[in-house]
């Protein structure tokens, strides 16, 4: 409850700040929505969780520097997953478990346009901080992880007919991860390091200029990461994991 009122005080955010933004300036443009996406987690074959993961997102954009592109950009999305320890073979245990993604990214690109084509290549720092509450279950503890990453992809656009008021196209990215830290307590007080891995997502969209100020967005998305083990903490480590989350975004343009 307390998860679903804070990501309830987050949209109300995202919707106000981009309305009262978008009549004073001229050098940025605001996009804001709603996310909701299928979540998969699997821990070296030992569990899994599995659960639908729903909140809001929000980017800011500079104009003034174009061709350059920067932009920052933040999502909040939480929910229930189901746990299973009984994930080949493991413990028997099952429960559904609190669980919350916090993303916050800064990129800047660069644009290029050939006749109609637009090309951005881009790069930036990626932060991801994940939650699950494993003490929702008996004997269990939270988890966190915080992943610091490299971003490198390219958006790659196409306007539909002569008045280029829909828009269609797809960014794809790699993600090296050069950092990670996992920390648990309630239950059990350890602070895992040295984690590493990659990621890769892809994310179609399209777009629909209303008028020269505003505009409607929707995007699907698909995230997988590979995570590698963890150096060892006392005898315990944490070890290589997999996940995947894949849905869609829904936004207004300013």
């Amino acid at each position: 409850m307390k998860r679903m009122k804070t990501v309830a005080l987050v949209l109300c955010g995202l919707a106000i700040v981009p309305l009262a933004a978008a009549g004073v300036s001229e050098k940025v443009a605001l996009e804001a929505g709603l996310e909701i996406g299928d979540f998969h987690y699997r821990e070296s074959h030992l569990m899994r969780e599995d659960g639908v993961q729903f909140g809001v997102y929000g980017s800011l954009a500079l104009l003034a520097a174009r061709p350059w592109d920067f932009q920052l950009f933040m999502s909040l999305v939480g929910g229930d997953v189901e746990y299973d320890g009984g994930y080949s073979g493991g413990s028997s245990l099952k429960g559904d478990t609190g669980n919350s993604i916090f993303n916050f990214r800064g990129l800047a690109g660069y644009v290029m346009e050939a006749k109609m084509l637009r090309i951005e290549p881009y790069g930036g720092l990626g932060l991801r901080y994940l939650v699950n509450d494993l003490d929702d279950l008996p004997g269990g503890y939270r988890r966190q992880q915080t992943y610091l990453y490299l971003p490198l992809g390219v958006d790659i656009s196409l306007p539909l007919g002569n008045d280029g008021k829909w828009t269609i196209g797809l960014k794809s990215e790699f993600d090296w991860m050069f950092y990670g830290y996992h920390k648990t307590d309630k239950g059990l007080d350890r602070d895992f390091t040295g984690q590493d891995g990659w990621g890769i997502r892809f994310t179609p969209y399209v777009r629909c200029d209303l008028n020269e100020k505003i505009a409607l967005k929707m995007e699907g998305f698909g995230e997988y990461w590979k995570i590698n083990e963890s150096d060892v903490d006392d005898g315990f480590l944490e070890p290589e994991n997999a996940s995947n989350y894949y849905g869609v975004r829904l936004g207004i343009c300013f």
